[in-house]
């Protein structure tokens, strides 16, 4: 065996000799004493755990001190005199505990007060306290026994439960409680060094979070790139995250010390600059945004989905979902919810994906209530077109065709219904290229001008083509001079000297001038109406006031040729028609034909029957049947929408009928409910407004309660749907974020970046802690010692 130290207990080199050790002294006597000796040996040489903090923990005044006496704990120190030499033990008069005293040669590193704390013993009996202020002192450090437990069956006091609850409801317990929370704070309970300092780096790193929020929100939102060649922080390349966070350091003494001391270390050092962590927030922002359109549309219950499809720059066909429904002030909203990618274009594939989508987002496809898209056979179709489909499923899903759509399908066929309608727009457009490829020439134009802001519009969209045709109205003499100068400059190419002969020619004619007046009215009404459809807030009722008003625009410009006539006549350069100016032709008659009865026009005559009627009536029949298709739809709602006009048999008739195509959501009470609120519109002199307004005025002056049915009957028709528009403006901003630069974007981070751009009202609305609390929890870490 190995020698004995000078503690009287052997020193263990080896495996070997602990066997040994513990062959002969398990019978020892002190055996006891020996285990506790090495466990103490151990715990001498572990660091303290103010080691580990960076600030200096608060401790009692040492033994040594001047007031050492006036705190150190009498009787167990007297107990700890008279305690057993031999085996460095005493027993507690008070606990019967047993406590270890090491002997005096072995090696410590413990100040005098820690010693005596770590010997310090009490009784868990209350009485037999020895109360003063170094006792104080380690109840507010260390905390006492309570004695939750208790069973206080024996005590004489049968209600000793009750007064304790009683008693710690008092004023004084509540004080003095806070008292001895305080006394702790200040002396420093075990973790409180260790609890400010993490509380200090939590705020940190939270005012740091906070930045990099505000910057991605920033660049997201506008649908900025965030990424650049570089990602390090001084170059002019590094993209313009990092560019933001360094515009940012230079007024913001936080972020620039942080740039200081975090800036490019490289992979496995924390500094919330890369690019992993904005790709994290980015994906956490999207999310949020989503939860809250979903809690949205379950709240409103009632929704309409908006369907179409494009083709990205990567020539993945892209589904643009769209839902929309009634905000709790009554408001009608469209919001994107995501991008399905390579979908298909069959009716099947289009339904099994909307439907795979609604019940994804945990909507109830039975409370869809509208469906829009746009003209396609395999969207609109009525028989197995995506629509059919859906109401087969759910005979309440309305369809409504798109009326923007409408509006650009009866302008196309209006200008290709006759050679001189398609001439007509040959030469705007012809205009718009043979002034724009050059820089020359578009002074000489501007020179003609003079100073005016003239700017010809090409008209490949319908939305330009208002626009253009009112620029070469406006400037019809201007563009004629500046075309003649043109072809008359001996400097000039003659192939563009030729080209501009060839487009001078045509505003000469009195027809062409004739068109440019005639188009101009209609172009700009159908813009001020198109205009007036896009908007998320347009009803069904209004679209039909819209379409009823093109219809008799239409009517009146067939009655006023002559009006446009005299026009033109002011400014065309030949007061006669083509036709007029032309050798008549001929045709030769046969044997048993004569002339008699044979009607020969003249060139007003001609142009009148074949060119400006045809385009006018293809005008009217056009908006005719787009007016019809929403009118079948109108009908079921006349009773909400003409309640005005009906008297109460008629009302009631209408009502029933709403009544039984809604059944499952509409009480029985809802004709008498339509009467009265009838009333309640005369009375305020409301029954003519939008049924938009009206349910703005019930929800603002909170009637819901005395009208529920006539709110829910409201939500239902201001929730559908009249036009595409929103997929259409999605398109727009999936060609600015998915550019030729960012072709290959992953389809996740595609659809929060839409989303994120598209819905920034919602984004912006967002709270910096809600966001920071969730990406705390998803990257808190726990790490081991």
């Amino acid at each position: 065996m190995d020698k004995a130290n000078a503690s009287g207990f052997v020193e263990v080199k080896s495996a070997h000799s602990r066997k040994i050790v513990w062959y002969y002294a398990k019978n020892l006597d002190n055996f006891e004493n020996y285990i506790s000796f090495l466990a103490n040996e151990v715990l001498s040489k572990v660091p303290k755990l103010g080691t580990f903090f960076k600030t200096k923990i608060i401790d009692l005044p040492s033994a040594s001190s001047e007031s050492a006496e006036e705190i150190r704990p009498t009787p167990p120190i007297e107990e700890l005199k008279k305690s057993d030499e031999n085996n460095g033990s005493t027993i507690s008069k008070e606990t019967g505990l047993s406590l270890f005293v090491p002997p005096a040669s072995a090696p410590t590193t413990e100040t005098s007060q820690e010693k005596q704390e770590s010997v310090f013993t009490f009784s868990d009996d209350p009485p037999q306290w020895v109360i003063n202020d170094y006792f104080r002192d380690y109840i507010a450090k260390h905390g006492c026994n309570q004695n939750k437990n208790a069973d206080f069956k024996l005590s004489r006091r049968k209600n000793a439960a009750v007064c304790v609850g009683q008693h710690e409801n008092t004023q004084d317990h509540k004080k003095y409680i806070l008292s001895l929370k305080d006394r702790a704070f200040v002396l420093g309970k075990i973790d409180h060094d260790f609890t400010a300092q993490l509380d200090k780096e939590i705020s940190y790193w939270r005012e740091v979070i906070k930045r990099v929020v505000a910057a991605v929100k920033t660049l997201v939102s506008r649908g900025l790139p965030l990424r650049g060649d570089a990602e390090k922080i001084g170059l002019k390349n590094n993209g313009h995250f990092l560019m933001l966070l360094e515009f940012l350091s230079e007024f913001d003494p936080f972020m620039n010390e942080h740039i200081k001391n975090y800036a490019n270390k490289g992979s496995g050092s924390t500094s919330y600059l890369s690019k992993t962590i904005y790709e994290e927030l980015i994906e956490l922002m999207a999310k949020k945004v989503r939860e809250t359109i979903i809690a949205e549309v379950k709240k409103a219950k009632y929704y309409s989905i908006i369907v179409d499809s494009t083709p990205d720059i990567s020539h993945v066909d892209q589904l643009a979902f769209i839902l929309r429904y009634i905000l709790p002030n009554g408001v009608a909203v469209e919001r994107f919810v995501k991008l399905l990618d390579n979908v298909g274009h069959k009716d099947t594939d289009m339904y099994n994906a909307v439907k795979e989508t609604l019940k994804t987002l945990q909507i109830n496809f039975n409370d869809l209530r509208g469906q829009s898209y746009d003209n396609a056979a395999n969207m609109s179709g009525i028989y197995k077109g995506l629509q059919a489909l859906i109401k087969k499923d759910n005979p309440l899903a309305q369809f409504t065709p798109c009326a923007g759509h409408g509006l650009n399908t009866v302008g196309t066929h209006a200008a290709e219904c006759c050679p001189e309608a398609i001439s007509f727009f040959d030469l705007n457009q012809n205009l718009y290229n043979f002034f724009s490829e050059s820089p020359a020439r578009w002074n000489i134009l501007k020179s003609f001008a003079n100073s005016k802001n003239i700017t010809l519009k090409s008209n490949t969209r319908w939305s330009a083509r208002a626009n253009a045709v009112d620029m070469l109205y406006t400037f019809w003499e201007e563009i004629y001079g500046a075309l003649k100068s043109i072809e008359e400059n001996l400097l000039e190419k003659a192939t563009t000297k030729n080209t501009a002969n060839s487009l001078r020619r045509k505003p000469e004619n009195l027809e062409m001038a004739i068109m440019v007046n005639v188009w101009n009215v209609i172009l700009d009404h159908f813009n001020i109406v198109s205009q007036k459809i896009q908007n998320v807030s347009t009803s069904m009722s209004e679209v039909l006031d819209l379409y009823k008003s093109l219809v008799d625009l239409a009517k009146n410009i067939r009655n006023n040729f002559d009006h446009y006539e005299e026009k033109a006549l002011k400014m065309s350069i030949n007061k006669v028609y083509k036709n007029e100016t032309k050798r008549k032709n001929y045709r030769r008659l046969h044997a048993d034909e004569t002339n008699e009865g044979q009607v020969e026009f003249n060139g007003k005559s001609d142009f009148k029957i074949n060119t400006f009627i045809p385009i006018i009536d293809k005008i009217r029949d056009q908006l005719e049947n787009k007016y019809d298709l929403f009118r079948d739809i109108f009908q079921k709602f006349t009773a909400l929408l003409r309640f005005g006009e009906l008297d109460e048999t008629d009302l009631r008739e209408k009502a029933e009928v709403l009544q039984n195509y809604f059944p499952d959501d509409l009480e029985s009470s809802f004709t008498n409910e339509l009467i009265h609120f009838k009333l309640y519109c005369k009375n305020k002199s409301i029954e003519n407004d939008s049924p938009s307004k009206l349910l703005l005025h019930i929800r603002d002056h909170d009637l819901i309660s005395v009208f529920p049915n006539i709110d829910i009957s409201y939500r239902l028709f201001n929730c559908m749907p009249v036009k595409n528009c929103s997929a259409e403006r999605s398109f727009s901003c999936l060609k600015r974020i998915e550019n030729c630069l960012r072709s290959a974007t992953l389809e996740t981070r595609l659809n929060s970046l839409m989303l994120l751009n598209i819905e920034a009202e919602i984004l912006t609305a967002l709270n910096f802690d809600v966001l920071i609390d969730t990406f705390d929890q998803q990257k808190a870490r726990r790490k081991f010692f």
